[in-house]
């Protein structure tokens, strides 16, 4: 298991992105938008449609993109790459073209006649009624101001890609990973009245997501960059990306999520030069 993966202070808000064809009452300035519902969304499938290019306030090193509540389908790819220059021709990294959604569980616990038992991938229908996100962690942390984002879902089945917010960021990994006890769950949102007979009625609405952890033996110095600084940047009300093993590739989409931290907990220093905190981070639907 690798360690967690927190990143803050989102990049986008004063970037200027363009590119591609995207419906007039829906643009790529809705990705710069925290309402993860405003979404942007391309005219069509066409690769040439959906690709755009981000240019930031100024250069930032970029550790973690991410693309939130999109609809792109199972087969969907993408490709990352950032420029020196703002003509985009100097290349400073590639991601290469990667699957959006990777391998959904161990093939092994699938039946052999199921259509995915080899590859182990989502079927589209896995993915209905949730908000997922498409996540990359760049093997390089990278110092650009320029990126392009290239995707290619021809044959998604909607006519066309969506995208609630798009998040990038310098990310914080901590030197010693989450202390034992650390969970993941859903909180499910859904209504439910009984009727005089006991028949029940369900109101049903999109569950959210809840990490809790533990950050211990933090040197001083640590607690004080990065997690007191957290404290300060993100607060209660700033997005937090948050990603349980950020080299879990089968499950990264199940455990890493765009949220906020829920409520700031004090940095106490049990022991000389040892310091720690807890987290409670909620997704943002």
């Amino acid at each position: 298991m690798a360690n967690a993966l927190l990143a803050y202070q989102n990049r986008v808000d004063s970037s200027t992105i363009v590119g591609g064809s995207w419906a007039t009452a829906l643009p790529l300035l809705n990705l710069k938008d925290r309402l993860l519902s405003k979404v942007a969304r391309s005219t069509n499938t066409a690769t040439a449609s959906t690709q755009f290019t981000v240019t930031l306030s100024k250069g930032f090193t970029i550790h973690v993109m991410a693309l939130c509540r999109h609809n792109l389908s199972s087969g969907a790819t993408w490709r990352i790459r950032a420029f020196s220059d703002a003509g985009f021709t100097t290349q400073v990294y590639d991601s290469g073209t990667e699957q959006v959604w990777g391998a959904a569980q161990d093939s092994l616990q699938l039946e052999w006649q199921d259509d995915n038992f080899w590859s182990g991938r989502f079927e589209d229908e896995d993915l209905q009624g949730y908000y997922w996100n498409a996540i990359h962690i760049l093997d390089v942390p990278t110092y650009s101001r320029y990126w392009k984002i290239e995707l290619v879902d021809t044959t998604n089945t909607s006519g066309y890609l969506e995208i609630g917010r798009l998040f990038m960021s310098e990310a914080w990994t901590p030197t010693i990973n989450m202390s034992w006890g650390a969970s993941i769950g859903y909180n499910h949102r859904t209504q439910i009245e009984e009727a005089w007979d006991g028949t029940e009625f369900f109101d049903v609405r999109p569950p959210y997501r809840t990490a809790q952890f533990q950050l211990a033996n933090m040197k001083t110095s640590e607690a004080m960059t990065r997690a007191f600084d957290m404290q300060r940047l993100a607060g209660v009300d700033k997005e937090v990306l948050f990603i349980y093993d950020k080299e879990d590739v089968q499950h990264l989409i199940r455990r890493a999520f765009l949220g906020r931290v829920r409520e700031l907990s004090p940095i106490e220093q049990p022991y000389f030069e040892a310091h720690q905190t807890s987290y409670t981070v909620k997704e943002l639907l």
